[in-house]
């Protein structure tokens, strides 16, 4: 009797597994099937990086419209880079010299301060996992804001940005970040340089943003603090890795969302000695990392409903590495790109 109840039990205990394994295969293959249909729903594809490139190849290059000082271009870069600045993290005293150095910068160039002595202070709580439940650490950090006057159009605004902050030291290195983003600080006090000395219809604001490495918190705090109502700005030019690509490649997001800034950058992509290529802005399943639309401070414009262009080149093997030094960068690319996103600022400045 003893073995008969034992196993009925056990054959009541395996049916019931059986029926839990059949809900739980049912259960997993009813949320593969809505997978499948999310991510299908997505077709970046349209963007044909392919077929963009077998159009620009019959191109005519020839020389941009406006073009940087190669020297100081390059001698921006190879400063930040240095290890005097140990990496540019937020909150930190290499972080805070590169500031120094920055504002010193824009003095030299007679950029007038948006704010006093070009400084806005923020602070925000950079969170790690030994603080998820504290809070966080308390975390402050200092965006760079210089400004240019518009003589036509002063109360219109175009914003060129580029964050200057990196990584730092981990592992007991230092990231020089000569990539990202020295070249982009770099471009914009070239674009300071041009258009000091060729003044602009509109007003255009320089912003050097501090704390994108971690979470994006200068471009936050400009767009949230109201010193310059978005609805004034025409244009976010953001300017992020614009110098190294062994192939030459450079991309422009944002015309998906904003496709009547094609006919700004159609004209210079025709004859630019680079190849520039759009992307990186449609719509893409949630795991995909080549949605680059909030990747960097332009995504806080784009929130704030502000129109964004993105110039960026792809990941690189020293991308977030020890590796990304000036030594690493492309000179002659570096120089090609900084030209390019100079003639689109002026395109931008010349238009309506």
């Amino acid at each position: 009797m003893p073995n008969e109840v034992a196993s009925s039990r056990g054959q009541r205990w395996r049916a019931r597994l059986w029926r839990m394994l059949k809900r739980l295969v049912a259960v997993a293959a009813i949320g593969l099937l809505g997978l499948w249909i999310y991510a299908a729903s997505f077709a970046p594809e349209r963007e044909d990086w392919d077929g963009q490139r077998a159009a620009l190849a019959g191109r005519t290059v020839q020389p941009l419209p406006v073009q940087p000082d190669r020297e100081r271009l390059l001698a921006d870069v190879r400063e930040l880079a240095s290890d005097k600045y140990g990496g540019r993290r937020v909150d930190t005293e290499g972080g805070r010299l590169a500031a120094d150095y920055l504002v010193g910068r824009l003095r030299e160039l007679g950029v007038e301060p948006l704010v006093p002595d070009y400084r806005q202070p923020f602070s925000f709580q950079r969170r790690r996992i030994r603080q998820f439940w504290t809070g966080g650490i308390e975390t402050r950090g200092v965006n760079l804001l210089g400004l240019i006057r518009g003589g036509k159009r002063p109360d219109d605004h175009l914003v060129v940005s580029a964050h200057y902050d990196h990584l730092g030291e981990r592992g007991g290195r230092i990231h020089p970040g000569a990539d990202d983003n020295a070249s982009g600080v770099a471009t914009l006090l070239a674009a300071a340089a041009h258009f000091k000395a060729n003044p602009p219809a509109h007003s255009i604001v320089f912003a050097l943003f501090d704390g994108e490495e971690t979470g994006i918190a200068g471009a936050r705090h400009f767009v949230d603090s109201g010193v310059l109502p978005m609805t004034g700005i025409r244009l976010n030019l953001n300017l992020d890795m614009l110098s190294r690509s062994s192939d030459r490649l450079l991309f422009a997001t944002g015309t998906w969302q904003h496709p009547e800034l094609k006919a700004l950058v159609d004209p210079l992509r025709a004859q630019a000695p680079i190849v520039v290529l759009y992307g990186h802005d449609q719509p893409r399943p949630f795991w995909d990392a080549d949605d680059w639309v909030h990747a960097s401070d332009h995504g806080r414009f784009h929130e704030a409903g502000v129109p964004f262009l993105y110039l960026g080149v792809p990941d690189h093997d020293d991308y977030h590495r020890p590796g990304d030094t000036f030594a690493a960068i492309h000179p002659d690319f570096f120089v090609d790109s900084a030209a390019f996103a100079l003639s689109l600022l002026a395109a931008a400045d010349a238009g309506g």
